[in-house]
């Protein structure tokens, strides 16, 4: 009796740990992830906004969770503070289909190609150079990969579910941007043309109609809150060799039309201290190079219609 008793307490463990590898969360805010599940336990490290942490368990302990972080330290992180992300075996959208993450870093490292950012012309005058008007190298190298204007070949794309695009790591930036892919999903929120304010450094600061970038708001569901969606953009450099306009991208804005993205893989680090209220992740489509949309069980290039 002690021996089935025993047994069955070992394979209630191997359940709950074979539970908790399937499931990962990302930190939504600052956080330190602690030796215990207490705020007088040691801080081992500061987890920035971003960072994707694996699960130990999957329950909590006094509002703390155990996680291991991407560089394999293990410890207890405020639940607050991070969002548990659902399995991508289960979720419909993702291109992945539940397939080891580890084959889709490998196809997105071996896809990414260097971006040479090209200036923003109008009449044939240069009015902004590739990197815009940043000054110093870390935002140049940012606006570099924004006003890359290369188009990848139709067989050069890396199909990426959205939870996938979503929780990729803050620790491979260098593996990853740059990459062409293509991710599903639906337009939320509003078609954001930034021509207000003081401008992005990107665009030198103008704010003509045909000198700003386009922010757009790809949900994983309908009619989401921008705090649960990608940025994938649109760009002054790039929209001249499309037919986009607003007017053709509103009413795909909160319906149950899906749209599948291609464009360049970014991960835009200005913006890092707004994951959970104005987007859920850094990591973006940007520039987008097609639109698509599902009609009749077929995807339509937006350019062809």
């Amino acid at each position: 009796m002690k021996h089935l008793t025993r047994l069955f307490v070992l394979l209630l463990v191997w359940a709950s740990l074979a539970t908790a590898q399937s499931q990962t969360a990302t930190v939504i805010h600052s956080v330190y992830l602690r030796s215990d599940a207490s705020t007088d336990s040691d801080k081992i490290e500061r987890l920035r906004p971003g960072v994707r942490l694996q699960l130990v368990d999957p329950g909590q302990s006094g509002g703390y969770y155990h996680v291991t972080a991407p560089d394999g330290q293990d410890g207890w992180v405020w639940g607050r503070n991070i969002k548990i992300e659902q399995d991508s075996s289960n979720s419909g959208n993702s291109g992945s289909s539940g397939s080891d993450s580890s084959d889709l870093f490998s196809k997105l490292t071996q896809a990414k190609k260097p971006a040479t950012g090209q200036p923003l012309v109008e009449n044939g005058n240069e009015v902004c150079g590739p990197t815009g008007d940043a000054n110093n190298a870390g935002a140049q190298s940012l606006n570099n990969n924004k006003n890359r204007t290369d188009m990848p070949g139709d067989s050069d794309y890396v199909d990426i579910g959205w939870s996938d695009l979503a929780g990729l790591p803050s620790d491979r930036v260098n593996d990853f941007v740059g990459a062409p892919v293509r991710v599903v999903g639906f337009l939320s929120h509003r078609i954001a043309v930034e021509n207000s304010g003081s401008g992005e450094s990107t665009n030198c600061h103008l704010l003509g109609g045909k000198e700003v970038d386009w922010h757009i708001y790809l949900t994983n569901s309908s009619a989401q809150a921008i705090s649960q969606a990608i940025i994938v953009e649109t760009t002054p450099r790039t929209r001249p060799l499309h037919r986009w306009t607003t007017d053709m991208l509103k009413p795909l804005v909160d319906s149950q039309t899906q749209v599948r993205v291609s464009g360049w893989l970014m991960y835009d680090s200005e913006h890092v201290g707004a994951i959970g209220t104005q987007r859920a992740s850094v990591w973006e489509v940007h520039p987008i190079t097609r639109i698509e949309v599902q009609q009749n069980g077929q995807w339509v290039d937006l350019d062809q219609n």
